[in-house]
């Protein structure tokens, strides 16, 4: 027997865990010396205390119900309490109370989590940063892309209409007598480049930031990108609304603008649907677009998949306003995407 009490001894006081016994008033009768290096204080300065100061005043009542419930069932209770060591740092536990000696005493076993507590916080204190750096970074993108298009726009696209206004007063000064048939084959070819070379201006100024956008707002450029769209690719679209127009702040336009214009070329690439319909809605706190197609539909394999970088991309530009966006599919049914945003 005394040979048992010993190696139970052992066992007690070199546990890789926090062990203690207590009275049903809390009273510290034993105490490990993996427990007493949790709160800092020597062990024999532990016993006899009550525990109630060592434990912060929004955990303890967590105790004090479980030693009132104890005394009347057997149940094991696991719960979270937070230690006060003596340098006045929160010790986060994991506890584990258990009732021993016939009801007349009571061990908690403590698994100090204070390490998992403190990289979950430095992992969401990251995290925090990244997703202002990522907001920081797609605002910088955008204006940028606002810049480039103006550029483009404004000045190659003024210096092409300037060159094409002068091969046509090249053109007239040539006369129609003797004209040589050479010059002005060249001089056709060089005006048909020049009209297709504005026309490729127009279009890349467009995909960087289309000027609806800036100027009429999310509805207006949003229509305009389905109409584009069903004359581009042939896939008839649906456009409706509600209330007929609203407006909302730059930001959240382009964010929006940039999520539908990646549906619409998912739709295009991988739907094989011969329909689109957009409905977009506001309501007070809440900014709501669903577009539906009629395609192959997509599954969630193909949904969740980790190189969907269209999708993750979709995603974290939702997330970047607080936002959510939900996608489902139904084979030979079609795809429905749904964005959420808070206003």
């Amino acid at each position: 027997m005394e040979l048992l009490l010993k190696k139970y001894r052992t066992l007690f006081d070199f546990a890789p865990v926090g062990l203690l016994t207590l009275n049903n008033e809390g009273v510290i009768l034993e105490i490990n010396l993996f427990c007493a290096r949790m709160l800092g204080i020597d062990r024999p300065l532990l016993l006899n205390r009550n525990l109630r100061p060592f434990v912060t005043s929004e955990t303890w009542p967590l105790i004090e119900s479980w030693l009132a419930g104890a005394m009347e069932n057997a149940d094991k209770s696991t719960f979270e309490i937070t230690l006060i060591s003596a340098n006045g740092s929160p010790c986060y536990v994991l506890a584990e109370g258990m009732i021993i000696q016939n009801h007349s005493a009571f061990m908690l076993t403590m698994l100090d989590q204070t390490y998992l507590r403190q990289a979950d916080e430095r992992m969401q204190t990251l995290a925090g940063k990244l997703h202002d750096l990522s907001a920081h970074i797609e605002a910088g993108m955008e204006q940028e892309k606002k810049r480039i298009a103006r550029e483009i726009h404004d000045g190659l696209g003024s210096s092409l209409t300037a060159l094409k206004m002068e091969l046509s007063l090249l053109n007239r000064r040539l006369g129609n007598e003797k004209r040589d048939p050479e010059i002005e084959k060249h001089i056709r070819s060089m005006s048909a480049l020049v009209e297709g070379t504005v026309d490729l201006v127009r279009k890349l100024a467009t995909e960087l930031r289309p000027e609806v956008l800036d100027e009429l707002g999310l509805i207006a450029a949003l229509r305009w990108y389905a109409r584009d769209f069903g004359e581009r690719t042939g896939i008839t679209t649906g456009f409706s609304v509600y209330p007929k127009d609203f407006m909302l702040e730059p930001e959240l336009s382009s964010v929006i603008f940039r999520i539908f214009q990646e549906i619409m070329n998912n739709a295009a690439k991988h739907s094989k649907a011969t329909k689109v319909t957009i409905f977009l809605r506001k309501q007070q706190h809440l900014f709501l677009m669903r577009v539906r197609d009629n395609g192959i539909g997509i599954n969630d394999e193909e949904a969740s998949h980790k190189r969907s970088f269209g999708i993750i991309g979709m995603q974290e530009r939702a997330k970047l306003q607080h936002g959510n966006i939900k996608i489902t599919g139904a084979r030979d049914k079609g795809t429905t995407i749904v964005l959420e945003i808070p206003i």
